[in-house]
């Protein structure tokens, strides 16, 4: 998958730290504090928690190696995030850290009393009573690739966080409703990769035929039809549930699926393209290239 990152922003001057192990930056935003840290050295089992607020991590440079709560250790690059409660106690290893390699993320924590109202608003407005949905966060996902929405939102933050005017404060506030849509958006599509759905199952039939049909021509039409919606209809309640439209999740599902196929190397690029409901080599490498960041054949080497 194409990794979307978080903008680094300039480095601390190690030689003038008291510290190059986590040196902390910090701004505070309304109902929210931003921090970035920076390490120069590499170490292990650095012990790190949180508490006040849900805590929103992304990774810009360098590497770490995280456990979260005892549970399995995964390693945390640029392009990725992390969500959590507070509370929660993490061992942090920095096994590539140097002058040369630092590492450097920035960690949101917002204000929970902030995010409550936030997916309340959201379920008051934008709820869909004919189906059990609720807007809430699924901590069973917490480890993620960046969406390009998520880090655009991310950015915004960053540089908010910088910055002086009589409007920060406004800014600030929208932009954090915005971000936490995104990570709820985030989640729903990481939901419906793992076939474990948190997301509204008014538009599950969709999803359903999309995975069925793959090889077929599949348009909003039907898609509306398999969720007795309006094409208008359906349409604005897809994105704003999964964040893309319904035919953008046709195309990434279908790159999902060729790269499956590409896993067994007697698999030629022609053969996943036709497999995967492409009906055009030349469209299928450049949608494979925009979504994945690669051409299928460098992909597969």
């Amino acid at each position: 998958m194409k990794s979307y990152r978080i903008i680094p922003v300039n480095l601390s001057d190690s030689s003038k730290l008291d510290s190059r192990l986590e040196h902390r930056r910090t701004f505070n935003l309304p109902n929210c504090e931003l921090n970035i840290f920076e390490t120069f050295h590499k170490s292990d089992n650095v012990i790190l928690s949180y508490s006040g607020g849900l805590v929103v991590s992304s990774m810009m440079r360098g590497k770490k190696v995280m456990s979260v709560d005892g549970q399995e250790a995964f390693d945390f690059l640029p392009g990725q995030s992390v969500i959590l409660p507070d509370g929660l106690t993490m061992n942090v290893g920095f096994p590539d850290a140097d002058e040369n390699r630092p590492v450097q993320c920035i960690t949101l924590t917002l204000d929970w009393d902030t995010v409550h109202k936030n997916l309340d608003y959201l379920n008051e407005r934008y709820s869909n009573h004919q189906a059990p949905f609720e807007w809430k966060l699924d901590f069973s996902h917490q480890h993620f690739e960046n969406s390009m929405e998520l880090v655009t939102s991310l950015n915004k933050l960053v540089n908010l966080s910088m910055e002086e005017g009589f409007a920060k404060e406004a800014i600030a506030d929208l932009s954090l409703k915005v971000l936490l849509l995104r990570l709820l958006q985030t989640q729903n599509r990481l939901s419906v990769n793992s076939n474990q759905p948190m997301y509204d199952n008014r538009i599950q039939p969709a999803i359903n035929y999309v995975h069925k049909h793959l090889t077929e021509k599949i348009t909003v039409e039907k898609l509306a039809r398999e969720c007795c919606l309006s094409q208008s209809s359906f349409y604005q309640y897809f994105k704003s549930i999964l964040g893309i439209t319904p035919l953008e999740f046709v195309l990434r599902t279908r790159i999902d699926h060729a790269k499956k196929i590409m896993a067994d190397s007697s698999v030629t690029v022609t053969e996943a393209c036709y497999a995967s409901g492409f009906n055009n080599v030349n469209h299928f490498i450049k949608i494979f290239k925009r979504l994945e960041g690669l051409s299928p054949g460098q992909y597969r080497h």
